[in-house]
């Protein structure tokens, strides 16, 4: 042993040299015999044992002594704690620099609370238990008080945590999951970016205590500090999106610098379905990505997997899809996502990932889609979820999208059946998270009874997509023809949801007047269809 490197109630770190290879430098965790902690001493071994992540700590060795007492013999990162940075700095830290910390937290919170078989709930996030090396990369430390998450379970047996960073249901014996981990993020966020001040005791916001952030950085903040976990963010996905559209360069390492692009899109992901089956959300997602295509928008346009397929035929697969395709959602899961090669299915800058035409066969899980996610380069994500919006990896995601598109039309007995009113009752509860939900009207109708429809929604649609003539989207169909990319027609559907690519794109890349200079194709087969 050379050293002492930190100490807690329960243990001590010391830096090691190996005897045997020369130079070689181990962290060796002490954990002092205390009864029932045997089991726990266990626990965290073997949980480090499986945990692969470059950026979590990875255990060599452990054994115990005819004391009872506990070594974990792990690899050592040199570098200071983020308490330790925070100190020397005089506790002010360049906010992008905080926000790049987070984006790294996120991925790696994501990785622990999606492992299988059962997720890990860290408990114990905090400045202190946060390492950074020379490349200011970040490494968690100290799974002493990390727990598997076990469905069901209504406490936990052990209540720990650190005051100040710590959710309150670790204090309120009530069980803690992957939430709780994220109310200790926003409670380090809220931590550094106050110059060290403690949430609960302050009781003020931090836009109170630091005026000059960004809205949405202090609305994420304020969400994560929500008491009941159903009020907070849902997943670390889903505060990496966030962050994401405040500093969507944050993610990259601090000594690269990309250069200024005003024209550079923030990534985005828009959710698009329908209140019931055969609305035209598909219809209204191939449109969405040819009008970006037609913008010179690289886009791509993903089917959900547990959906029936519809996508593949649409795009008339059998022909234009590229010689020994694999279908992404089938690939995802028969091998490390990591590794898959993906070939692109493109149009134009859109790129198209629909399910096999013989269906998804398996257990689709919220990690899956976000897996799916990091494998696509395209600024712009279309997700069509048809009507399986209370399926979990479709509510993981809307709690993640920057725009959720809700196609409905003027049925007014579809759109008071008890599944639809579910449905707003799920939107609802959206926006009041801050989540921006847009309804879109398939098809217009007189304006008598237009009035008397949109009164009864609980929000007015923000456009209609208007009616094609029949022959033609037929005529189109038999072609093998997008309609979408016929420039009049597209022109038309241009102008109609201008409202909602406003929403999508910065004002100086959407002119509804520019003309639309793109070929008709010959690509695929499109019906209108939901």
């Amino acid at each position: 042993m050379e050293s002492l490197l930190g100490q807690g109630g329960m243990s001590q770190v010391y830096l090691a040299e190996d005897l045997k290879l020369k130079g070689k430098k181990w962290a060796v965790k002490e954990i002092l015999p205390m009864e029932q902690e045997g089991a726990s001493f266990l626990e965290e071994a073997e949980m480090l044992a499986r945990l692969h992540h470059p950026q979590l700590p990875q255990l060599v060795d452990y054994f115990t002594t005819e004391d009872g007492t506990g070594f974990l013999v792990m690899d050592y990162i040199q570098g200071p704690t983020l308490q330790d940075l925070f100190e020397e700095k005089r506790r002010e830290l360049p906010t992008v620099q905080i926000v790049q910390i987070a984006f790294q937290l996120c991925d790696m919170l994501h990785y622990l609370h999606t492992f299988q078989p059962r997720p890990i709930i860290y408990r114990d996030l905090k400045p202190s238990n946060i390492m950074l090396n020379e490349e200011s990369q970040v490494r968690l430390i100290d799974f002493g008080v990390a727990r598997h998450f076990t469905q069901g379970k209504q406490t936990d047996t052990m209540q720990m945590g650190t005051i100040g960073f710590a959710a309150p249901e670790q204090f309120m014996g009530l069980q803690t999951d992957s939430r709780s981990d994220l109310y200790s993020l926003g409670a380090m966020l809220y931590y550094l970016l106050t110059g060290g001040q403690y949430a609960y005791v302050t009781h003020k916001t931090l836009e109170q205590l630091n005026p000059g952030l960004p809205e949405a950085l202090t609305t994420t903040v304020q969400l994560l500090l929500q008491e009941n976990p159903q009020h907070r963010c849902q997943s670390a996905m889903e505060v990496k999106m966030r962050l994401r559209s405040i500093y969507p360069d944050a993610d990259q390492p601090m000594n690269i610098q990309k250069p200024a692009n005003p024209l550079l899109l923030k990534d985005k992901l828009i959710v698009v379905g329908g209140l019931f089956a055969g609305v035209g959300s598909t219809f209204l997602a191939v449109t969405l990505a040819r009008i970006l295509n037609a913008n010179q928008v690289p886009n791509a346009l993903v089917e959900q997997p547990t959906i029936e397929p519809d996508l593949y035929m649409l795009l008339y697969g059998d022909l234009k899809a590229p010689e020994a395709y694999k279908f992404a959602a089938t690939s995802l899961r028969e091998q490390d996502y990591s590794l898959i090669p993906i070939t692109s299915w493109e149009n134009g800058l859109s790129t198209w990932f629909p399910v096999h035409p013989d269906g998804y066969h398996g257990d689709w899980q919220p990690a899956d889609s976000f897996k799916l996610l990091h494998t696509i380069k395209k600024p712009i994500v279309i997700w069509d979820v048809s009507t399986q919006w209370e399926h979990p990896s479709v509510q993981e995601l809307c709690h993640s999208a920057d725009e959720i598109v809700v196609v409905l039309d003027a049925s007014p007995g579809k759109c008071n059946r008890p599944s639809s009113r579910a449905h707003f009752e799920r939107f609802d509860s959206y926006m009041q998270r801050g989540k921006k939900v847009h309804y879109v009207a398939n098809g217009s109708m007189q304006n008598h009874f237009r009035k008397e429809w949109m009164a009864s929604l609980p929000a007015s649609p923000l456009c209609t997509i208007p009616e094609l003539p029949r022959s033609e989207v037929v005529r189109a169909v038999w072609k093998g023809e997008c309609i979408q990319d016929r420039p009049e027609v597209l022109q038309q559907l241009k102008i109609a949801l201008s409202p909602l690519i406003k929403e999508i794109l910065p004002g100086n890349r959407f002119d509804v007047n520019e003309n639309l200079k793109t070929k008709p194709s010959l690509f695929s087969r499109f019906k209108k269809h939901g």
